[in-house]
């Protein structure tokens, strides 16, 4: 939906996956972490190869689908970054995808989602995801 929305008003999307903070091995001055973080943090690593193997596939699909894309991985609380984000790049909206959480994960979890329609300045636009295929 982003896409088409992005498409039909010749817009671009930026990408932004938070990464908690504690799982962010880069320097403050942006640089890489090095081969021993890697090797002394292995769920640091694994978690922000995830984030970014995530972000690049979706702004490579999005270029295939002829949408000016980009994105990053940012460390911290998803709210807080997501708005910066928006802040810092100047959008105009923000769309945001939506998972179901189960009646433990609603009493365990915040919602991102609905945090961030109470506090975004922006107009945000809430993607449900898509169902699990089925075989038939």
């Amino acid at each position: 939906m982003a896409a088409d929305l992005a498409r039909h008003f010749d817009a671009a999307l930026h990408i932004v996956c938070a990464v908690d903070a504690a799982y962010f091995l880069d320097e403050p001055d942006g640089a890489r972490p090095t081969q021993v973080d890697e090797i002394d943090y292995p769920a640091a690593a694994i978690e922000r190869e995830r984030a970014d193997n995530m972000v690049r596939q979706t702004v490579s699909d999005l270029r295939a689908r002829a949408v000016d894309a980009s994105g990053s991985v940012v460390p911290g609380e998803p709210v807080a970054m997501l708005l910066e984000a928006a802040h810092k790049l100047g959008c105009d909206a923000i769309v945001l995808g939506h998972r179901h959480l189960s009646w433990l994960g609603r009493l365990t979890e915040r919602s991102v989602c609905h945090e961030l329609l109470e506090k975004s300045p922006l107009p945000v636009l809430v993607v449900p995801a898509k169902p699990a295929s089925t075989s038939a």
